[in-house]
């Protein structure tokens, strides 16, 4: 069965923001591979890009909600980011608006819990744009339906690259989660995928459907059940092929909490994880939040859980 929505609203405890970490940002499918911080977005583009650009906005101190779809809003706050960094008014995320962007964000600094282990982190040179951002490409990550058998549920005969032990904890930044600098690219692509539906809908039994993937990109639904949730936050990571269920979640990965990622599940009732130290849990959502599955705080507390991790996570 899918995952239940728990009604009662909640109130997010969110941490004190002392400092904002990068952005994660990926490729616009408008643009295919051209370098981050290159490409030019404007009014009617959609994509991941125009999603990093939004999330950019945000930790910089505007406001806009990371949809993905560049909106008259949009084209709002980078007018009033632009009148006020001196740049040119247009409304038009261009090089001098993204080169404005990488200063701010890269003059800041994320604190962390550890280090990462050398040679392990997911944002070397090669996880890095143009801007210093960390970028998650999605169209070269987001596997099909084949890539992983669904009996494999992240588990049997899936052995990732070995990773470090040490989590750096993420931060929650306007609803999002942003990864932390040395964060492994494998958990970078789970919170990503995570941030991109973490405003939808709780919809009983939405999300269960098998994966549709469209120039590289999981397409969305309308809304996600709990179960459904998480397994879209895995499969953005790679870890897991199809959607399960909450009964079926009992059996993934492998026992006991992990490194990086920790799934909670009952048969029949719910499921939910943690994620670098946050928790995406649909028993989150409430009026109060806006809709957000991220917390810094557990919701879904009480006895019975049957906790898991990805393999190696």
């Amino acid at each position: 069965m899918p995952g239940y929505r728990r009604v009662a609203a909640f109130t997010v405890s969110l941490v004190a923001l002392f400092v904002v970490a990068p952005a994660a940002a990926t490729a616009a499918a408008q643009q295919g591979k051209q370098g981050f911080g290159t490409q030019t977005i404007s009014l009617g583009m959609r994509g991941n890009t125009v999603m990093t650009l939004q999330r950019d906005l945000t930790a910089t101190g505007f406001s806009v909600l990371p949809t993905g779809s560049f909106t008259r809003s949009t084209v709002r706050e980078v007018r009033e980011f632009q009148i006020k960094y001196n740049l040119q008014v247009d409304g038009v995320a261009g090089p001098a608006t993204w080169k404005k962007l990488e200063k701010l964000l890269s003059s800041v600094n994320h604190i962390t819990e550890a280090a990462p282990a050398s040679g392990t982190s997911g944002t070397g040179a090669s996880g890095l744009g143009s801007t210093g951002v960390v970028t998650t490409d999605q169209s070269a990550v987001v596997p099909s339906s084949d890539v992983l058998p669904s009996a494999d549920s992240g588990g049997v005969g899936f052995v990732p690259t070995p990773q470090s032990t040490s989590e750096i904890d993420a931060t929650l930044v306007d609803g999002l989660a942003i990864p932390a600098p040395g964060t492994p690219q494998t958990i970078i692509d789970v919170i990503d995928a995570a941030n991109q539906i973490a405003f939808l809908p709780y919809i009983y039994g939405g999300g269960h459907q098998d994966y549709t993937v469209a120039n590289g990109i999981t397409q969305l639904v309308a809304g996600y059940d709990c179960s459904a949730s998480v397994s879209f936050a895995l499969h953005g990571g790679t870890l897991l092929a199809d959607p399960l269920d909450s009964a079926q979640f009992v059996n993934y990965g492998t026992a006991g909490a992990g490194n990086w990622i920790t799934l909670y599940s009952k048969a029949g009732y719910h499921t939910f994880m943690q994620v670098a130290g946050l928790w995406f849990d649909t028993a989150t959502q409430s009026a109060q939040n806006g809709n957000d599955r991220w917390s810094t705080t557990r919701t879904s507390t009480g006895p019975g859980w049957v906790v898991r991790h990805p393999a190696g996570w």
